[in-house]
């Protein structure tokens, strides 16, 4: 069986993958500029890119300076090709303008998740830029496109599907997430085809983002009646990925077990792996830390446990005792540290 292609608005990859975001700066030129090259859609992570210290004083300014850098890094070693795309978190603090950012710099389509992205249409205006957003649920997604259809008069060009043992932040209660058959993909899947044929979008692209690691995955979405897969934990192990070679190396050494899920800085449940940071939140403990960027408007910086900012950037350097590390529950199925390629040559026939 040969793959199909993905099409979203009036792009087009070889293979139906689309490269998970995954910030702080995994997602990077490299990487997504690599995805594209080999036949996938690219996606650059616009969180946590600006340089540290600077964004201490000017957080919106730095961080849409070094957005636009990373846009245009990508397109020159992509060779100018598409898809690329921004994934944009609902609940930062600098959405708008990220946004309104990632539009000027000329980006093919913006992923948008970790809350409802109703005012994206706005931010996007006449653009002719993709917008995907991403949910868990029927329900969610008949909320926003009926804001969507009543304030913009617009719909989405493909819509994502976050499973219950998908990694990172998760749109599921802790119900849900301790009996996730009753949130399968499948599940999901025909409540969201419900919505969107209820309301005139039955031909846009629906895929799926969970436990995705080979072709034999994607072809089991594709049966359930996906038109694509996204593609995260397996990824973060690939030479191309921008974290430091230690940090990729808890990610091959990662088991089943390790994987738990906590509550983050953000307001949602998050899956991440049993770290020594993770193990002093689950003990109770709290990690001191200033707040300089103000980046989550979800956020209180006086109740959190923990600077998710100061986190992640520590799994980007490689700090394994302080860093947090997100994961699907298909992170058992990572090896060792490869090339982007050898994922791609597997979904060849």
């Amino acid at each position: 069986m040969k793959l199909p292609s993905l099409k979203i608005r009036n792009l087009e990859s070889r293979f139906p993958v689309i490269q998970a975001g995954m910030g702080v700066r995994i997602g990077n030129a490299v990487l997504s500029a690599s995805t594209i090259r080999l036949g996938g859609y690219g996606t650059i992570a616009s969180v946590g890119l600006g340089d540290i210290e600077k964004s201490k004083t000017d957080f919106v300014n730095e961080s849409n300076r070094v957005l636009d850098e990373e846009i245009k890094k990508a397109r020159q070693l992509a060779g100018g090709r598409k898809p690329l795309g921004v994934n944009i978190m609902v609940a930062l603090s600098n959405y708008k303008e990220m946004v309104e950012q990632s539009v000027k710099s000329g980006i093919d389509f913006i992923i948008s998740g970790a809350g409802l992205p109703i005012p994206l249409p706005e931010y996007v205006g006449s653009a002719d830029v993709a917008i995907i957003p991403v949910i868990s649920s029927g329900r969610a997604l008949s909320v926003l496109l009926s804001a969507w259809k009543r304030k913009y008069n617009r719909g989405p060009d493909a819509v994502i599907v976050e499973g219950p043992f998908n990694g990172g932040h998760l749109g599921f209660t802790p119900e849900q997430i301790e009996h996730p058959e009753t949130c399968s993909l499948e599940i999901i899947f025909k409540d969201v085809k419900q919505v969107m044929n209820g309301m005139g979008y039955g031909n846009i692209p629906v895929l799926a983002a969970e436990m995705v690691s080979s072709r034999e995955d994607i072809e089991r979405a594709l049966a359930i009646g996906y038109d694509g897969v996204q593609v995260g934990t397996h990824f973060i192990a690939s030479e191309e990925a921008g974290l430091d070679r230690k940090s990729k190396e808890v990610y091959v050494k990662a088991k089943r077990k390790d994987v738990v899920v906590i509550k983050s800085p953000v307001g949602l449940p998050v899956r991440v792996l049993k770290t020594p940071l993770v193990e002093r939140v689950l003990s109770g403990s709290r990690e001191k830390f200033s707040c300089p960027y103000r980046c989550l408007r979800t956020c209180n910086p006086g109740k959190v446990p923990f600077c998710i900012a100061k986190a992640l950037l520590a799994t980007w350097k490689g700090d394994v005792e302080n860093g947090l590390y997100m994961a699907g529950c298909n992170v058992e199925g990572i090896n060792e540290i490869y090339p982007l390629e050898n994922f791609f040559k597997s979904l060849e026939n």
